[in-house]
């Protein structure tokens, strides 16, 4: 037997990771996922972890599975056919951080070739605690927040890096040292604006298909960015409602419009005043079914992406109602010329959405400026970037 034919990874699932974000809720943690459930909320993270290892269930030699009981790995792993051993039972029918870190330890002691891990900030944070530096690991992005730079940029590309990792003959070599970054949460139940940094931890670095770490505000021309807000104020008014992302940048968006809105959340305006705050995915539904609609929202500095990191609500169906040519993308130049390779992305977690989405945008930079960036289709492949 080969050593390709020997490698194994571990299996770590948050079932509850990602819930919130349709919903209009900023994670899952603590109490947030009862409000969750009685919003209507669905798991979205077995799904994922689904995309990922079909990718690894179609290799010549695919790996063996060292996973969680249940919802927390087996399940899924065995749905896609391979060969998969329980190493670690939750301790409750439902898990949470201490489930997530126990099962971690329990993979630092077996050590696998590569741990992944599905869920968002909250569970890399989890797994960090427990792991730090003692084994390559791999998150699949299926939470909320997803600041980290220890995430593919999609399930599916999830999968694509762990096959790379393990069938390269020289493994070590593509690993990198990632951050761990996450929100902090704030007393009376906000996070907040701004992510922490955690630590590192050793992650599969291939081109284009693990993302940056959220970066901050670049230094950059800032009367040109306002000129830019106001200008997509201006546009978004000529529609019967504007949906209006999140971000720091959107809030001067909002401003124009008439109102402050939420910092973290997608607020609708319509006719000078703002009908509807911190929105989730069915209310929007709602507002923009019969009515002209656009979409409002920048670019997430240093990471590039579009949609699927912290704006959930403005899902799928959402996006293939409006449609592309209403999309108002915001961004200032100095965000742009730093972004990795140079492209936008997109995880909606729909692949037929991601390639509506892909292609030549144009994003406005200023009063009269505008740049054309290319939103890269990650899930065609090579032609897609």
């Amino acid at each position: 037997m080969t050593d390709i034919e020997r490698r194994c990874i571990g299996l770590i699932v948050n079932p509850i990771a990602g819930m919130g974000g349709a919903v209009g809720l900023k994670g899952t943690d603590g109490d947030l996922v009862v409000r969750a459930r009685e919003l209507g909320a669905r798991p979205q993270a077995s799904l994922r972890a689904k995309q990922a290892l079909q990718v690894l269930a179609g290799c010549a030699h695919p790996p063996r599975v060292l996973a969680c009981a249940g919802a927390m790995g087996e399940d899924v792993a065995r749905e896609v056919g391979l060969r998969t051993e329980v190493v670690h039972h939750p301790s409750a029918a439902e898990s949470g951080a201490a489930d997530t870190r126990a099962a971690a330890e329990r993979m630092l002691a077996l050590q696998p070739d590569l741990l992944m891990f599905v869920g968002g900030d909250g569970t890399a944070r989890n797994v960090l605690e427990a792991v730090g530096a003692g084994m390559p690991v791999l998150g699949v992005p299926a939470g909320v927040k997803m600041h980290s730079g220890v995430f593919a940029v999609t399930a599916k590309t999830a999968g694509d890096v762990a096959r790379a990792y393990l069938e390269s003959a020289t493994p070590e070599t593509l690993l990198d040292d990632m951050e761990v970054m996450d929100r902090e949460p704030l007393p009376g139940g906000g996070i907040s604006a701004s992510p922490r940094l955690y630590g590192t931890m050793r992650v599969p670095r291939v081109p284009r298909l693990v993302q940056a770490a959220k970066a901050g505000n670049p230094v950059s021309d800032g009367a040109a960015l306002a000129g830019a807000c106001e200008r997509a104020a201006r546009e978004a008014a000529r529609y019967d409602v504007a949906l209006v992302g999140p971000g720091s940048t959107m809030r001067a968006v909002k401003t124009q419009l008439g109102d402050a809105g939420t910092l973290l959340g997608v607020d609708v305006y319509s006719a000078g005043r703002c009908i509807a705050r911190d929105a989730g995915e069915q209310e929007l539904l709602a507002l923009i079914d019969g009515r002209s609609a656009c979409i409002v929202i920048t670019v997430i500095g240093g990471q590039g992406f579009l949609f699927g990191r912290g704006n959930q609500q403005l899902g799928p169906e959402v996006l293939r109602r409006v449609g592309r040519d209403a999309l108002l993308v915001v961004a200032s130049p100095a965000k742009l010329v730093t972004l990795p390779d140079g492209v936008l992305w997109v995880d909606t977690g729909a692949e037929d959405t991601d390639a509506m989405l892909a292609g030549q945008l144009p994003v406005l930079t200023g009063h009269r400026r505008t740049m054309m960036c290319r939103v890269a289709d990650v899930n065609a492949g090579s032609d897609g970037y």
